[in-house]
């Protein structure tokens, strides 16, 4: 199959878009855990990982259990 065959439209606004709202949330969540050092459960680093590694399931798991509720 040719390669051609793939890019036959012009490239969309979205394909820039989609992937920034995708690493948002993580990005914010992983500044959110670098300003406020003190977390439930685990120690930082270990948030930063799930943040990163965990996509949207991490990020909601850091929100609802590991956020220190001394802000």
């Amino acid at each position: 199959m040719p390669a051609d065959s793939f890019s036959s439209s012009p490239p969309t606004p979205w394909v820039a878009i989609v992937p920034l709202i995708a690493i948002l949330p993580a990005v914010l969540c992983m500044l959110d855990i670098a300003r406020h050092r003190r977390t439930r459960q685990y120690p930082p680093q270990v948030w930063l990982a799930i943040c990163a590694f965990g996509n949207i399931f991490g990020l909601i798991a850091y929100l609802r259990f590991g956020r220190s509720e001394e802000r």
